[in-house]
């Protein structure tokens, strides 16, 4: 009971570590994630491990008191006979090079489709197909498909330099310069060219109403007559106000927002409302003198927006692109700031040879790929850290029963072996971290693998690695059959990917127990390996053959969310219990090679 109490233990605290770990994102999603999934498990822990256990050993008791206990009995048929699961286990390890060499390779050709992996927000993902609003969308954006989703490009600074007019011309030139092989996923409009409509659209339509019927205008307190039009405004060779003016500008956006946009040659008028979508006022502006505010004072245009269009916006792999070749196509905007655009810096910062303060794309199709995008390479970021960190848990679930003084006495005897085994604990310590998490951690755990060398002893780690070793393996595969299946990253493909590594590590976790259990008692390597497989081995072949069909019931859903966590919580059961049956088994046989060959000669 003792050693099935470790395992019990070990299996729960692995488990919450590794959703514990999404505490380290900064996504308050992933945070409550890790908690409520912590929480859980050690809930299942004090219910399942502590409080059933003692009941089914009170009910025992109450039995043997009254001569009812019965010892089990012999002969019992189970769901797979035990010597078959006794061979899985030895014969893994009597070919573990094979089996190795077989992991490898599959490995090998899983990493690539694992990278290539993109992320997705496919509709049929989340609803049943077949549904009203499903059969909607897909009409929309097959019909639509044109149309995009509308993002846009918020810009903060002194919108009233002319130089940010120029700039928006110049990104409007930009996104209409690609050629067939850059990407194309912003809408156009009949002409072909790029949709972007800013506030440079509607001064060019203000003007043209201004040359169609100038009565609105006079009546704002524009003075044809004058040279500076009443309002010290330089005109354009038309006589009308200049846009490389920035008192034209500011009358112009007074104008706009206080009375629309007059319709002008067959164009309909635009409302204030509407112009107030592209540009934004600081103070009350005067209605009858619209290039001054109520206080007399010269109003403020600090924020502007430029609108444009994504189409197909549910297919992250295409938007990622085009949002990146919209960026590059930004330089014109670039050029007038003072830091990277992206970085907001202060709006009173903005002065004449450095108008823009921030410009940053957003919108809907924006912001739901990028929180989609953050909340995938930040769940496979702490999916990463919670390897690690499961593998420090075992390391310290595993360590040596002997004080760290008493080793510390032992190893000084022994400099040389002493130096070389912590030497490649933190060496391989510092190499995996720096692979799987960066440099910023790998000088930390470098560090933390000395002292817990000495403090747990080094023989605890390496049996950590082999338990977590298969478990990484098999995300790395289940990763590969989501690419092969035909799906993406999503929400649920990425949170099915972090949850095997919790639940598959309870199977290997009992399994190297109940293997060092029976080396303590004097076993072999190969009848320690075969009472593995005939006893761990039923339970856990029963506890995944009723997972498996668990799931597959969800998978029947014609809700595609569940449909999907269904099909890949079932194929993560399956690889686990490979894992944990040829994986591990295969791992021991290679370390403990030379006896094994030995018992079957």
């Amino acid at each position: 009971m003792s050693r099935f109490g470790r395992a019990i233990l070990l299996k729960s605290t692995t488990t919450i570590v590794a959703f514990m770990a999404n505490m380290t994102s900064y996504i308050a999603a992933l945070r409550s994630f890790g908690i409520e999934a912590g929480l859980g498990v050690f809930c299942a822990f004090v219910l399942t491990g502590l409080w059933v256990p003692l009941v089914r050993y009170d009910f025992d008791l109450w039995l043997e008191s009254r001569g009812k206990l019965q010892d089990e009995e012999d002969g019992i048929i189970h769901m797979v006979p035990k010597p078959w699961l006794a061979a899985v286990t030895t014969n893994s390890a009597r070919h573990a090079p094979a089996v190795a060499a077989l992991a490898n390779l599959i490995t090998a050709m899983a990493v690539p489709m694992m990278i290539s992996l993109e992320g997705d927000f496919q509709v049929e993902d989340f609803i049943e197909s077949e549904s009203d609003l499903a059969v909607g969308i897909a009409l929309v954006n097959e019909r639509f498909s044109d149309e995009g989703e509308p993002g846009y490009i918020l810009l903060e600074g002194d919108m009233a330099n002319p130089k940010v007019i120029a700039a928006i011309g110049g990104l409007r030139n930009n996104v209409n310069s690609h050629g067939p092989d850059d990407s194309d996923q912003l809408t156009r409009l009949p002409t072909g060219e790029v949709e972007i409509i800013a506030i440079d659209t509607i001064l060019a339509l203000t003007k043209a109403a201004m040359a169609w019927n100038s009565t609105p205008f006079v009546a704002a307190g524009w003075d044809p007559s004058a040279e500076d039009g009443g309002i010290g405004c330089d005109k354009d060779p038309l006589g009308l106000p200049s846009l490389g003016d920035r008192e034209c500008l500011v009358f112009l956006y007074g104008f706009a927002l206080t009375r629309g946009v007059p319709e002008s040659g067959g164009y309909p008028p635009m409302a204030p409302s509407l112009v107030a979508e592209y540009i934004q006022a600081v103070g009350e502006i005067d209605y009858e003198s619209p290039w001054l505010t109520l206080s007399g004072e010269t109003p403020g245009y600090p924020r502007a927006s430029i609108r444009f269009g994504i189409s197909s916006p549910e297919q992250f792999a295409l938007v990622k692109p085009a949002l990146a070749q919209l960026e590059a196509d930004m330089a014109p905007l670039q050029e007038l700031s003072r830091n990277p655009m992206r970085v907001q810096g202060d709006i009173s910062s903005a002065d004449d040879e450095y108008p823009v303060t921030w410009a940053i794309p957003t919108g809907e199709p924006v912001i739901r790929f990028v929180a989609a995008d953050s909340m995938q390479d930040e769940m496979q970021g702490t999916l990463l850290l919670g390897v690690v960190l499961c593998t420090i848990t075992l390391w310290w679930g595993f360590r040596e029963e002997t004080s760290a003084r008493q080793r510390w006495q032992e190893s000084m005897q022994n400099r040389a072996d002493f130096a070389r085994r912590v030497g490649s604990t933190v060496a391989i310590t510092g190499v995996i971290t720096y692979l799987m998490l960066g440099s910023g951690y790998a000088a930390f755990f470098a560090v933390l693998a000395l002292i817990l060398s000495i403090l747990w002893g080094t023989l605890p780690f390496f049996i950590a690695t082999v338990t977590t070793g298969p478990i990484f393996v098999v995300i790395i595969w289940l990763y590969a059959m989501v690419e092969l299946a035909g799906y993406g990253l999503n929400m649920v493909t990425v949170a099915i990917a972090a949850m095997s590594l919790g639940v598959g590590i309870d199977y290997v976790i009992h399994l190297i127990e109940r293997y060092r259990e029976e080396r303590e008692k004097g076993m072999t390597p190969h009848l320690s390996l075969a009472a593995v497989g005939s006893a761990s081995g039923l339970a856990l072949f029963g506890s995944a053959v009723s997972d498996i069909a668990g799931f597959m019931v969800i998978n029947q859903s014609k809700m595609g969310f569940f449909s999907t966590f269904g099909l890949f919580c079932a194929v993560m059961i399956g690889l686990s219990l490979i894992a944990s049956m040829i994986l591990t088994p295969a791992v021991l046989g290679l370390l403990h090679r030379k006896s094994l060959v030995s018992e079957y000669s």
